[in-house]
């Protein structure tokens, strides 16, 4: 926002004491030295600066209440087939084949629909305990190819995974037919979706309940089935980069989709991932879902610690040849042993490898054997360096270590710069937790 409109706000901030403000996107002030995000707001005059939109939104939601308007019937496991439709399409976007979202995201979230008893069984568990109307069975079914179709006008056809068992009981389903609430459930002033309050309450043994942070476990488990050139590193960055829907991703929900109450708590996320709690949660959908073994991470995979070791070493600046002593370290440890790199969540201990953590992991070993790394050795050598290549200019320069932090130092100071400011000016949490 425009410095020029905060300055009339001359109080001091509680973090630092300085008089230097700016206006978040919400209208709220923050510190522009300490980024500290204030109660304040300023003050709106002509009520021209509120964007239409946000006054629509906030009058369809008063006479929601009052009087029913025309929508779709729609579940909250529709919402999350939504985002996960939206995120899809924004990693083809970024460069991911389009297989990704047609076959598998699509197959793991049908997957899921059945293991979760939703959808493609017989009595799903949200139509249970609810008195419905058939209308008619609708042969049709939908791909991702087009905006997704909600589940009450989807057939069941059965699931079949490579390496997978499908369900016995879904060859002789008939299409799942669609599905007419009564008006007094969809005029529910609680939920605009038919299973909103129910689904908050819900807690069945067994079953992974669906969240915003799982739909990033659903993108990552078809990016490694894929073999994608994408860590989880590169996943959490590009949400938070907000390439990709995360935080208000029920923004993208189509009009017909009323949302308020209960579902604004399932939706809604206000801070940015976690590296470890999408981690765990890669590992508890993949078990849920009981996936078979992975395809092979291969030394030609983009995953295999020699190509991300690679990677990481021409990112931060490290001499080149510091990758024949990581590729050495890999094959010591035994960490570029096929069966040590690929998921199989079906096994006893069923666990993934962090595989960025692991590449960056392997790379400070070496710096650690070749500088000892104790804030000594390294300094002092340093000082070697610098004298040498002082002396010899024409030579090919030995590594500095000290040349090397200051640079690199500087490089992160600065991102961290920018990324705490653009936190701060979008007023949401400015703690990075990756």
């Amino acid at each position: 926002m425009d410095l020029e409109e905060a300055k009339e706000f001359k109080d001091r901030c509680s973090q630092c004491a300085a008089v230097s403000w700016g206006l978040t996107d919400e209208g709220k002030y923050y510190c522009t030295s300490c980024h500290n995000v204030t109660e304040r707001s300023r003050e709106v005059i002509n009520t021209e600066a509120i964007p239409n939109t946000k006054i629509q939104a906030i009058n369809r939601g008063l006479k929601r209440k009052r009087k029913l308007e025309k929508g779709w019937d729609w579940y909250v496991c529709e919402g999350f087939q939504h985002i996960l439709y939206q995120q899809a399409k924004a990693l083809q976007t970024l460069g991911v084949g389009p297989e990704l979202k047609n076959e598998v995201l699509h197959n793991f979230w049908k997957r899921y629909l059945q293991k979760s008893k939703q959808a493609y069984c017989k009595n799903p568990v949200y139509t249970s305990r609810r008195k419905t109307t058939v209308l008619e069975d609708n042969p049709s079914h939908s791909d991702w190819d087009s905006e997704p179709e909600l589940l009450s006008d989807l057939s069941c056809p059965s699931f079949v995974e490579s390496g997978a068992e499908s369900q016995p009981d879904v060859h002789t389903q008939k299409p799942f037919p669609i599905i007419k609430a009564s008006q007094s459930e969809t005029a529910s002033v609680c939920s605009g979706s038919l299973d909103g309050v129910e689904y908050s309450l819900r807690k069945e043994k067994g079953i992974v309940k669906m969240t915003v942070p799982r739909t990033l476990a659903f993108c990552y488990l078809s990016l490694l089935w894929q073999r994608e050139t994408l860590t989880l590193a590169d996943l959490l960055r590009f949400v938070e980069e907000e390439h990709i829907p995360y935080i208000n991703a029920f923004q993208h929900f189509p009009e017909e989709m009323k949302l308020y109450g209960r579902d604004k708590g399932i939706f809604a996320i206000e801070s940015w991932p976690n590296y470890e709690d999408i981690y765990k949660k890669i590992i508890e959908v993949a078990t849920f879902l009981d996936l078979p073994r992975f395809p092979d991470i291969t030394e030609d995979c983009y995953l295999h610690p020699n190509i991300l070791c690679m990677k990481y070493l021409m990112e931060v600046n490290l001499p080149d040849e510091m990758h024949d002593l990581t590729c050495h370290v890999v094959k010591v440890t035994g960490m570029g042993e096929v069966d040590f790199l690929t998921f199989d969540p079906i096994a006893k201990k069923g666990k993934t490898v962090k595989y960025d953590v692991q590449a960056v992991a392997v790379i400070v070993v070496v710096l650690k054997l070749l500088f000892l790394l104790d804030d000594n050795l390294e300094w002092s050598l340093s000082n070697i360096a610098e004298k040498y290549n002082e002396k010899n200019e024409e030579d090919k320069p030995w590594f500095d270590f000290r040349k090397w932090y200051q640079v690199m130092k500087t490089a992160v100071d600065e991102k961290k710069q920018k990324w705490e400011e653009a936190r701060a000016k979008n007023g949401r949490e400015s703690t990075k937790t990756i």
